[in-house]
């Protein structure tokens, strides 16, 4: 049983560790990984931007060329490559990236060889592309031959000129590039119509560089400060700044350069599941300290029945030192073997909690076989556990009183304190599962809130999909006229009673904003008007059930040949409308003095969520696609009649009728849309219930082996006392008292500390505070209602206990 209770235990914190070194922990797999440093500007950036930390490649090109402090600055760009090769295509990871990407980062080749300075020079002069080693084994069964093929990226043929080392996925820990291809030729791969390369106002490339020897991360910073204001300087005076205010200018040459520590990488990905994965490491810490309490119980336990062999050993000349090395011994081996089957329950429990990953994570990035530096974890949690939990029992069974333990009879047992030992340990097990219930009662209540919530369209029979015309080979100019097609197609079919499509997808962590003048709205000095956007067909509020509270919804005549329209949510209404009807006023795009506010208001509908369950409803402007610059990936939605599931197989037949090139991906119910938004709510509610459920069990484990303990060794009392007339029920309650003291005594300790640590994870918590009375009430009510039942069965055995036979235990 103590082997299996640490098995548990270490299992739940190897399994966690696992995804914590490899997501949070681990230094990339390249040369001197702490010299790496990521640039971030910091302040009021004058253009758009794509992912976060991202610079224009000009000004990477400047860095580059011109810094005193690193030996190398590498930039990439990660997207969604279409990959075709002998009549097969598929959707991979990719990344675009600047020819000395693998030099300054120290990656070689395992075939073929890498990018080097001289493949990134002409702007689309280099079709090359690098496949990832884990890529090249799965998609080319590791055939050498694939160097000096062509592959077809976004309907444009690359040569293949290798494939990076094993081992290497890139510099963004849960992104995993399959492809890459030198930043040359980004503009070459039809994304916008729109050159990027060379735009100062778009922001779009991550720029990494390798501190030179000598030069301190600080010393980075503040040598790049001076450099950086003479391209702002720069930049300022071009002809894209001459319709901004002088507060614009001033707020932008403000901006700082910054320097962020890079050794693991930079990932939203680590972001998001750094704050639960710490929390769920703090959890399976204290089962395994429940567990191990387990341990010490039964080593006391096994220690009081060898006090006589103890005693003689001593008395014939073992020493102290001997006699204790021997018991730890002993403890080492058990923690060692709970710590082998532990590590086996840890892959099987890692394998589960990939499925709370995204799926291109899971399969990609975390690998569940644990590495040398898990399996380094898993024996020193085992030693430690050994040693520390043996430790204790050790002394005290080497500590007997000779003359008195050698005279006593076989039947007697260790006094009293490995008894206050034993007793000291329950209560803190007791502690330690209070505060686990009552964490795992928060996680649990606050997932419920994000569930009930109402995200403002109905998510029921309701499906999405993503499509990317641009990945089949598709112009930019020719996608409008395939959505047309698309969206008649998708509306006639059998089982669906509306569809629509939309660029920005829902509830999917992601946003696109744009700054807009309103009419009659004068913003204050520094005041971002930046709303929300969604471009959307129409249809569009009628397929998501999201009423229209005033005017009209979008239609068909809404296309380039018209006059601009626009449809605000509720909020953006009262925000800049207060008091006045919305519909019949104008936005216009930009925030320049003079931006021509050429946008009709024609409707007003309700609020929605936008990125997630979580956030606020946002600002909102809707604008009809066909009246857009350009329209790339959009997301269809369908209203079905019916179990939305059954009209998957119907549309993997329908979209490659409109156009086999086109790809399709991510297709699913907007229910479990809403599940994948959550899915660090998700992963905390049920790991923490899980584990808060284990931790009990193992506290009730440990709590009747010390009540049966205590009954066995009080057994020649409670025959007396029988023998002299007690009832059954006072034979109870003399034991059950000492419970209910144990109970009480772990329950006042453990409330107050329960409180001290949700509070450290209170940004997790929605719609509850740390202090809610319900869980408080319940958790204690629950492992009061465990612990007294645990301890009442050896109180109930006690009163089966013969008077006769008790009288004459030895």
């Amino acid at each position: 049983m103590a082997v299996l209770s640490l098995a548990l235990g270490i299992g739940a914190n190897v399994a966690i560790f696992t995804l914590v070194h490899q997501l949070i922990l681990q230094l990339l797999p390249v040369n001197h990984p702490e010299q790496l440093v990521l640039l971030t500007a910091r302040g009021h950036h004058y253009g758009s931007n794509t992912g976060s930390n991202s610079l224009s490649y000009p000004m990477y090109q400047d860095f580059r060329d011109r810094n005193e402090v690193f030996s190398g600055l590498l930039c990439r760009y990660g997207d969604t490559f279409s990959i075709g090769f002998e009549g097969r295509t598929e959707l991979v990871s990719g990344e675009t990236v600047s020819g000395n990407y693998f030099s300054v980062l120290g990656v070689g080749a395992a075939l073929g060889r890498v990018f080097t300075p001289n493949d990134d020079v002409t702007e689309g002069g280099h079709p090359l592309a690098v496949l990832s080693y884990t890529y090249w084994k799965t998609r080319f069964a590791g055939d050498p031959a694939i160097v000096g093929q062509k592959i077809v990226v976004n309907g444009f043929p690359l040569t293949v000129i290798g494939v990076s080392q094993a081992g290497f996925d890139g510099v963004q820990p849960g992104y995993s590039p399959q492809v890459r291809v030198p930043m040359a030729m980004h503009d070459e791969l039809p994304k916008t119509p729109f050159p990027e390369l060379q735009n100062r106002r778009r922001r779009f490339v991550q720029v990494f560089g390798r501190l030179r020897p000598g030069i301190t991360l600080e010393k980075a910073k503040a040598g790049l400060q001076p450099l950086f204001h003479q391209i702002l300087q720069m930049e300022v005076q071009m002809p894209a700044f001459s319709k901004a205010t002088e507060y614009t200018k001033q707020q932008f040459l403000a901006m700082s350069m910054d320097a962020l520590p890079a050794a693991k990488g930079r990932s939203q990905l680590r972001d998001r599941f750094s704050t639960p994965l710490l929390a769920l490491m703090g959890i399976v810490a204290m089962v395994l300290l429940i567990a191990c309490s387990n341990l010490a119980n039964l080593l006391i336990a096994r220690a009081s029945g060898r006090q006589r062999e103890v005693a003689i050993r001593l008395a014939l000349g073992a020493t102290r030192r001997r006699l204790i090395g021997q018991l730890l011994v002993e403890s080492v081996i058990l923690a060692t073997a709970g710590g082998v089957v532990g590590v086996v329950l840890a892959i099987f429990l890692d394998k589960a909690l990939l499925g709370f990953l995204p799926e291109s994570v899971a399969v990609l990035t975390v690998s569940t076989r644990p590495d040398a530096t898990v399996l380094g974890f898993a024996l020193l949690v085992s030693l430690l556990t050994g040693l520390i939990f043996g430790l204790m029992p050790a002394l005290q069974a080497t500590r007997p009183q000779l003359a008195s333990t050698l005279k006593e009879q076989a039947g007697a047992v260790v006094g009293g304190t490995a008894v206050l030992l034993r007793k000291g340990l329950v209560v803190v097990q007791v502690a330690l599962s209070l505060m686990l219930l009552i964490g795992a009662g928060l996680f649990v209540q606050s997932l419920r809130h994000l569930m009930d919530l109402n995200p403002g369209f109905r998510t029921s029979n309701l499906v999405s999909f993503k499509l990317a015309p641009t990945l089949g080979g598709y112009r930019v100019e020719w996608t409008r006229d395939y959505y047309r097609r698309l969206h008649e197609r998708l509306s006639e079919l059998p089982g669906v009673s509306s569809a629509a499509l939309a660029v920005m997808p829902l509830l999917a962590d992601n946003e696109w904003d744009n700054s807009v003048t309103v009419e009659g709205y004068t913003a204050k000095q520094g005041e971002m008007v930046d709303p929300h956007m969604q471009f959307c067909t129409p249809d569009f509020f009628r397929t998501m059930q999201i009423p229209v509270l005033a005017g009209r919804d979008f239609d068909m005549r809404d296309d380039a040949s018209t006059p601009k329209v626009g449809i605000v949510n509720q909020k953006f209404a009262s925000k800049y409308f207060a008091g006045v009807n919305p519909v019949g006023r104008h936005v216009g795009f930009g925030n320049n003095p003079g931006t021509k506010t050429d946008i009709e208001i024609v409707g007003v509908v309700a609020d929605t969520k936008y990125e997630n369950m979580r956030q606020e409803v946002p600002d909102e402007l809707y604008v009809p696609y066909n009246q857009t610059p350009y329209v790339n990936g959009m997301t269809a939605y369908l209203r079905t009649t019916a179990d939305p599931e059954n009209i998957f197989s119907t549309l993997r037949k329908v979209l490659p009728q409109v156009d086999s090139t086109v790809p399709f991906f991510e297709m699913r119910t907007l229910d479990r849309q809403v599940e994948n938004s959550l899915v660090t709510e998700r992963l905390l509610a049920t790991l923490s219930s899980g584990f808060g459920f284990l931790a009990t069990l193992l506290a009730a484990m440990g709590l009747y082996g010390v009540m049966a303990f205590m009954v066995a060794r009080r057994t020649r009392e409670i025959g007396i006392r029988m023998a002299l007339g007690a009832s059954a029920g006072s034979v109870v309650w003399l034991v059950m008292r000492e419970v209910l003291l144990l109970v009480g005594l772990g329950v006042a300790l453990g409330l107050p500390a329960a409180l001290g640590l949700t509070r450290l994870v209170q940004a997790q918590l929605f719609g509850v505070a740390p202090s809610d009375g319900i869980t408080l009430a319940l958790a204690t009510l629950g492992i009061a209602f465990v612990a007294l039942l645990s301890g009442y069965l050896p109180a109930r055995r006690a009163t089966v206990i013969d008077p006769m036979r008790a009288l004459h235990w030895e």
